[in-house]
């Protein structure tokens, strides 16, 4: 791959400074009044920022039980995907857009969906290792990336953690690798605000009413907007905990209604952060259902030896968001690798998001997911049974 010698530094997207106008055109020429700036959104968390980069840059981190936990610096990420890989184990894609830290890792081998990810994100990709299918795909894609199978002299390897878990690369040799200067364009997600809410709390107190009011009608419209407001009833409603496990992953998401913040768990235990000692959390959890299917082998046509999956991100399924201690269940679907994936509640409005950083889990039917309302007592206890 070729590089692209230009600094991290430099890729800034330009804030909207404040424009000179000139008020009135009399003869004393008007008065010099400075406009308000306009406000730079990041459009993953929906939080106000100083400035951007063009693109953000995703990062394939291993997430097994043989010393990949804890990993360093992903408390950085505006928005961490969990993907299921071979062996029940999970791998995660943390995407940096606001901030950056100083190095990241452990880095370890890309899977092909990986590459709808960074598609989709118009991301600068950072792996060490190709899973089967990526590489070309990734090169197809045409997107700039670094992997450690090529780059090899951009990472190290830390002390303190057993191979293959213990590839690092630093922040500075991800900037100074190349870093494109061509802005782009990330579309963003609904976040919620005060308008929203008040929408929100309309829409459900209508679908009350509807139901109230028409549920002995006879009339076959009547009944219709009875199923569907019912249905929308459904699909709202209060979980402060999400449990996500297979052989080889464990997690809970618990809600601190305190913070306003799901609090991540790894085996019973907080799932930390190596470089702050700090409990991850995040403003939303995200779980993103897909179908996964074992690879073929090319030559004898039967399932993969190493059980590699094969999942389409380009799709569409069910969805469940949950934010603010409630769950909203509904569906995603994405058009095609370049696009952004949509999320939406069953009464066709998107997922609104609280501003934030996401945790997003992409399930395959492999994972045992199920979600509860704990009683205030128990809910930040972190103890599994």
């Amino acid at each position: 791959m070729k590089k692209l010698v230009l600094t991290m530094a430099v890729l800034v997207v330009a804030i909207a400074s404040g424009a000179i106008l000139m008020a009135g055109c009399g003869g004393d020429g008007g008065a010099s009044v400075a406009s308000e700036p306009q406000a730079t959104i990041n459009p993953i968390t929906g939080e106000e920022v100083d400035s951007l980069p063009a693109r953000p840059v995703q990062v394939s981190i291993p997430n097994d039980t043989y010393g990949a936990v804890p990993q360093s610096n992903i408390s950085y990420a505006d928005i961490i995907y969990e993907f299921p890989v071979e062996g029940d184990l999970t791998r995660l894609q943390a995407v940096f857009y606001s901030q950056f830290p100083d190095k990241v890792g452990p880095t370890r081998s890309v899977r092909y969906y990986f590459v709808d990810l960074a598609r989709e994100y118009k991301a600068f990709h950072v792996g060490y290792g190709w899973g089967k299918h990526a590489h070309s795909y990734m090169s197809a894609s045409g997107l700039p990336f670094i992997n450690g199978m090529q780059d090899t002299d951009l990472f190290y390897r830390v002390e303190d953690k057993d191979a293959p878990n213990d590839a690092y690369i630093n922040w500075d040799d991800i900037a100074a690798y190349g870093g494109y200067d061509n802005e782009q364009t990330i579309k963003a997600w609904k976040f919620a605000d005060d308008a929203w809410m008040d929408e929100a709390k309309a829409d459900k107190a209508a679908a009350e009413d509807t139901v109230a009011n028409l549920k002995d009608s006879d009339d076959p419209e009547d009944q219709k907007a009875v199923e569907k407001a019912e249905k929308y009833l459904e699909s709202l409603g209060e979980a402060n905990e999400i449990k996500v496990s297979s052989l080889g992953c464990n997690s809970t998401c618990k809600y601190d209604a305190e913070s306003g913040l799901y609090k991540r768990f790894w085996y019973g235990e907080p799932y930390i952060d190596k470089e702050t000692g700090e409990q991850l959390t995040f403003s939303n959890i995200l779980v993103q259902m897909v179908h996964s299917d074992l690879m073929t082998d090319d030559e004898t046509g039967l399932p993969d030896e190493k059980g590699r999956l094969e999942i389409d991100m380009n799709s569409h399924g069910d969805a469940y968001l949950f934010t603010g201690g409630k769950v909203i269940k509904g569906t995603w679907s994405k058009k095609n690798p370049d696009s952004r994936t949509i999320f939406k509640g069953v009464d066709g409005k998107q997922f609104r998001f609280t501003p934030g950083k996401t945790w997003v889990y992409v399930l395959d039917q492999n994972k045992d997911f199920s979600f509860q309302q704990v009683a205030a007592e128990t809910e930040n206890s972190g103890d599994e049974e």
